[in-house]
């Protein structure tokens, strides 16, 4: 059985992540259609008994949760076109990710303070930022 574009380039994303370990991969193709391309992803802080992911496609920017009897679930998401930017702001246990939409709407994720973490963060702000500009999505 042949590996459609979503599965292929999550597989990509997740052998560059240094965050890996997210057991998404069974469910890609239940939050993003085939043809969509997978950029990169950030695994955010546990919430209730998994680790929320925040995912960049060529034509959106979504937010997913595992749900108790619903599995994962698109929680938030905004298409690409109506990105604004991303932002980064560091808390005191905690870091967040604010995704901000054209039309004053936004959606948060909180994030590890690691090194690695942090770094990996401020990647995928600039490739949120870089995706609302129009200069494409960074690789790496």
């Amino acid at each position: 059985m042949a590996w459609t574009p979503a599965q292929e380039s999550f597989v990509a994303a997740q052998m560059r992540n240094p965050q890996a370990g997210s057991g998404l991969f069974v469910f890609i193709d239940k939050l993003v259609p085939p043809e969509e391309i997978v950029y990169d992803f950030l695994t955010c802080t546990q919430k209730n008994s998994s680790f929320p992911i925040l995912m960049v496609t060529n034509r959106r920017v979504l937010y997913t949760e595992r749900k108790l009897f619903r599995g994962w679930t698109i929680t938030a998401e905004l298409p690409a076109h109506q990105v604004a930017g991303a932002s980064y702001e560091r808390a005191w246990i905690t870091g967040r990710v604010h995704v901000h939409g054209g039309d004053g709407s936004k959606f948060t994720c909180k994030v590890r303070l690691g090194p690695r973490d942090v770094e990996w963060t401020q990647y995928m702000v600039t490739m949120i930022n870089q995706l609302a500009t129009g200069t494409g999505a960074p690789r790496h």
